[in-house]
């Protein structure tokens, strides 16, 4: 071989080895990720609160005037019927208001005849029939005073006072109950209603007849259904809430008033894209999460905001149904680089 072609052969050579080392290095720096295809799915969502379990109807049993308690004709817990006697207060008032409502109707009679023979004016049987007429309405006020009855059907759940005591009307200090004067709290324990608050910003989804799955702390293997009865027109100023009430059948009576409960709101069902929960990376130092999407083998990072999670992925919004999310790999992408999926 001629000594003039070695150099240009060992230069040839040279650049070969060094373009080959080039090219791996270039592919040895293009990030490996797994991807996931975004999918669009239809799901429910649900709000979680918690209330707590009132009684149906509720009310301080008691009378209008005070009087001593004669006898409590219902021990706690007996159940009762409406229109059931429950309590009998004395009867000193009624006799007193019998004896003069008796007296004057005899001289109204003695007037009404005398009236008849123009005996007497017409002022002065007018000014004794209005007598009349108000110890009559007296004298039925006290005789109604002295007995007190169920209004309906339920439960004595407390006995405020003890017979022998005197009744006077004073509020009952029970924070969460009526807070009327009683010597009786009567309660109608089947159906039971369940309140909670909705905040406001929950109420433009929460409406009355969505299902809702009540769980209490009292039987913790055990769920009960119903749906959302009503929602209060007005918020409170402190809370900024509106109540919220359920009704729920109880006939085993096992759901007492004052249990704490979990409300499980179900809203409607919503459409969204949903993608694995590993896609998902967040910017350190502020509340911005990311994915990156993968087009034509580029990364691309795309903000998206997420609205719900079920089971490990998670709705959001900002990329559309099919995309290619990167799952794994993405301490290494760039936006804006290749990528290479594997």
């Amino acid at each position: 071989m001629n000594r003039k072609y070695i150099p240009l052969i060992l230069a040839l050579t040279l650049f070969g080895c060094k373009t080959n080392e080039s090219d791996e290095t270039a592919l040895a720096e293009i990030p490996n990720v797994k991807t996931a295809v975004a999918t669009e799915k239809v799901y429910t969502s649900k709000i979680m609160y918690t209330g707590t379990v009132y009684a149906k109807r509720e009310a301080n049993l008691g009378a209008a005037l005070p009087g001593k308690v004669e006898r409590i004709h219902f021990t706690e817990g007996s159940k009762v019927k409406k229109g059931d006697l429950i309590v009998e207060l004395s009867d000193e008032m009624l006799t007193q208001a019998e004896i003069e409502n008796q007296a004057l109707k005899k001289d109204f009679e003695r007037i009404k005849r005398l009236r008849q023979k123009e005996s007497v004016s017409q002022i002065d049987y007018d000014h004794l029939k209005a007598k009349l007429d108000a110890s009559n309405a007296k004298t039925e006020m006290v005789r109604k005073n002295t007995r007190v009855y169920a209004p309906f059907a339920g439960t004595i759940v407390e006995q405020m006072m003890e017979e022998g005591e005197i009744y006077f009307i004073n509020p009952g200090l029970d924070p969460g109950y009526s807070m009327r004067s009683g010597i009786v709290r009567l309660m109608q324990l089947n159906p039971v209603k369940i309140v909670f608050d909705v905040n406001e910003k929950d109420l433009y989804q929460v409406k009355p007849g969505l299902d809702v799955t009540i769980s209490v702390d009292a039987y913790p293997d055990k769920t009960y259904s119903a749906k959302i009865n009503s929602i209060k027109p007005m918020l409170t100023t402190l809370t900024r809430c509106a109540s919220a009430e359920v009704t729920l059948s109880n006939t085993s009576e096992e759901l007492k008033p004052g249990m704490f409960a979990r409300i499980s709101v179900m809203l409607p069902n919503q459409k969204s894209v949903f993608i694995p929960m590993n896609a998902i990376t967040k910017l350190p130092g502020t509340n911005e999460l990311f994915v990156y999407v993968v087009e034509n083998n580029m990364a691309k990072r795309i903000v998206v905001k997420q609205t719900e999670t079920v089971n490990d992925e998670i709705a959001v919004t900002g990329i559309k149904p099919n995309q290619l999310v990167i799952t794994e790999g993405k301490a290494k992408v760039r936006n804006g680089e290749k990528v290479n999926i594997k």
